[in-house]
Parts: C-alpha cells; sequence; structure tokens
C-alpha cells in the first residue's frame, strides 16, 4: 500500500501541469456552458462531461479541444510509467524518504540480507543503503526502498530519514564508514538504537563509550559457536583453512584448550604478523600437495572458513578424499549449498555466521522496541 501511494504521488508531482490544465479547461467550460444555458446546472454538466454535445458551433469546438487534452494526459501518464519502469531508483528513493519510525540497514553483506528478510517477514520497515549497485540491483527493479550510495554524507543519511529512524544497524567490517556514519546519525538523531559490526575490540568499546551504540562481533560469536562445537566432538587435533577475523578468534580458544592445530592461508599478507607465532601454512587448500603438508590425513576435525562456494565445496572434497574420517566444519550463508555439505560424502555441519548473529541480535532484544 505504501509503495502504491509513493507511486500515486510521483505520478502526481510528475504530472501537476497536465492535471491543472485538465481541471483549468473542464472548470472553464462549465462555467461556459452554465452561461449559455441560463445558469441550468444539469444541463452545464451534461455538456461538460459529454453526456451531450453541447450546442454548435462550440460544442464541436469543445469536444475536439478536450479529446487533445485528456490524449495529452494519457501520453504524460503513460510516459512517465515507462521512465519509472527503466528508472526505478526513483520510486526507491521516494520510499527511503517516506519512512518514519524504521530500521535502516547500512551495508547489504550476508548479515544484512537475513536482517532485511527477517524485518520484511515481521512487516517491520527498513531502509538499505549499499554503495554496490549490483548487490542490491534486484531490489532496485522492484522499487524497493534502496539507496546505492555510500553513508559516508549526510544527504546520503537524509535520503534515508535517519531523523525519523528508530534503529540503524551497521552491517559490514568497513572501520570508516562506522566511524563516519555513527557520528552523522548522531548529530541529527540522539534516541535511535545503533547497533555497528565491529571485529576491533578496541574501536567496539570506543563506539560504545562515544556514541552510545551497541556493537557486536560476528566473529566473537561464530567462534563460540565453533569451539562448542570442538569442544563436543572432543577434538585434539584440528586443521584450520582461512585465516578470517573468526579463525583469529578460535586460535587463541585453542591455544587455551591445548589443543593442536594448524592454519593454512594463501594470502601470506593475511598472516604476516601470525607467522613468527602460529603454526601456519601459507598455500592453497585446494592443492593436494598443502593439505598433506598440513597433515590433513591425521586430523580429527577441518574447519574450513573461507567464503567462496566453488573453493569450499573443492576444499572439503580434496579434504574428504585424503581423511575419511576427520569431522568437517564449514561456515557457509547459502542454504541450497550447506544441505549438499551436509550430505555424505562430506557430512559437515554447516554453520552461518550471518543467522546466528541475527538470532543474537533477536534474542538481545534489538529489533523488540520497533
Amino acid at each position: 500500500m505504501r509503495k502504491q501511494m509513493v507511486k500515486f504521488r510521483i505520478l502526481l508531482k510528475q504530472n501537476w501541469i497536465w492535471l491543472l490544465i485538465v481541471c483549468g479547461w473542464f472548470i472553464a467550460n462549465f462555467t461556459i456552458f452554465f452561461a449559455l444555458n441560463s445558469g441550468n446546472v444539469i444541463q452545464a454538466l451534461t455538456y461538460t462531461f459529454f453526456f451531450e454535445q453541447g450546442p454548435a458551433p462550440y460544442g464541436y469546438f469543445y469536444q475536439i479541444m478536450s479529446d487533445f487534452i485528456i490524449f495529452g494526459l494519457l501520453i504524460g501518464l503513460v510516459t512517465i510509467g515507462l521512465y519509472r519502469n527503466y528508472h526505478p531508483e526513483q520510486t526507491s528513493l521516494a520510499l527511503s524518504r517516506s519512512m518514519k519510525n524504521h530500521t535502516i540497514i547500512i551495508g547489504f553483506s550476508h548479515l544484512g540480507q537475513r536482517i532485511r528478510e527477517y524485518l520484511i517477514k515481521n512487516n517491520l520497515k527498513c531502509v538499505v543503503i549499499e554503495e554496490d549497485k549490483a548487490l542490491v540491483k534486484g531490489l532496485i527493479e522492484n522499487e524497493e526502498p534502496i539507496i546505492a550510495q555510500k553513508p559516508l554524507r549526510m544527504e546520503v543519511l537524509e535520503e534515508a530519514n535517519v531523523k525519523h529512524a528508530k534503529l540503524v544497524i551497521f552491517t559490514q567490517n568497513d572501520l570508516e564508514i562506522l566511524v563516519v556514519g555513527t557520528n552523522l546519525i548522531r548529530d541529527v538523531n540522539k534516541t535511535c538504537k545503533i547497533v555497528c559490526r565491529c571485529f576491533d575490540d578496541s574501536l567496539a568499546q570506543i563506539l560504545e563509550k562515544q556514541v552510545g551504540c551497541k556493537a557486536v562481533s560476528t566473529s566473537f560469536y561464530a567462534a563460540d559457536l565453533i569451539i562448542g562445537e570442538v569442544d563436543k566432538l572432543h577434538a585434539k587435533n584440528i586443521l584450520v583453512i582461512g585465516c578470517t577475523h573468526t579463525a583469529r578468534r578460535l586460535l587463541k580458544k585453542m591455544k587455551e584448550r591445548n589443543i593442536t592445530y594448524k592454519l593454512i592461508e594463501h594470502n601470506r599478507a593475511e598472516v604476516e604478523d601470525l607467522l613468527d607465532e602460529e603454526p601456519i601454512i601459507v598455500g592453497d587448500a585446494k592443492d593436494k600437495d598443502v593439505l598433506k603438508q598440513a597433515g590433513v590425513s591425521s586430523i580429527d576435525l577441518a574447519i574450513i572458513l573461507i567464503d567462496t562456494v566453488s573453493e569450499i565445496l573443492l576444499i572439503a572434497d580434496q579434504v574428504r578424499e585424503l581423511n575419511k574420517n576427520a569431522a568437517l566444519i564449514c561456515r557457509f550463508f547459502h542454504e541450497e549449498v550447506a544441505e549438499i555439505l551436509e550430505k555424505p560424502p562430506f557430512n559437515a555441519l554447516v554453520t552461518s555466521t550471518s543467522q546466528h548473529m541475527l538470532e543474537k541480535l533477536i534474542e538481545i532484544g534489538i529489533f523488540a522496541h520497533l
């Protein structure tokens, strides 16, 4: 209903001149017919709205000109409709500006997607701000409230009507957007709840103290979830693949438990600071020789923390080929692929960091006041 009203307002705004001309035309001619018929209102209305043709010669002139004016209005409406179909971002922006008491999701990451799905499912209003148009192309084409810009300027936040928002959630690991965005929001909205996804614990404390936001870490919750599974399995020899924020937290937890582990990371720059302290192999985990070097045949558990679909499937296949008995944990977003990994021959436990984070946000009451 809201979308239809916004479209109607856009239609009025872009056709107001034609609508004014049409209304003026009918009012003027009603007045003329009223005068020609000695003040007979019924007769004047009959001629004005074409139930009968008015007296010649003016009646002929009126009918021809009315056809021209109404045809012009219809052409204008059709043109605007076609333009909006090819430029649906206009409706998306108008919807975003019209929101009140809503949630603003900054970043259409996996977490952002799950939060939006949850809000829509529960009939809660939300606007998404995402600079990567490719990520939100489908939503824009469906004329959903989306702003495809980077939220580092007040003008962008105003497009989302941040002044009247009740909740703002930062879902990306982008420190620049976090610091700049939270301060811009607090300049115009002192009362809305702000939730920041932040992997840096020190920065999280500063944001909570200075801006009054709630800082959460997907890697913190993911590491807790995975280490819980490690404890259940009583795993003592573990291979971690992919040096993510979650992996770094896991290494600390495994070290506290005196668990033997190795880490494989293909990008040396990602682990440069850990090379002297941790048992790290720099290489491609899709390569059997790299897996053999890591001793995959003797491990109890492999934890794959890579996001790319093809890489996860290839690595899981290689691990299974070299070790058919080790437990396997994969972190993944897409439920369809997760089902493949959960079945033989992989028999993996698949966790979704974003789903787990959403459940935590619900559990701590982030959406309770909406």
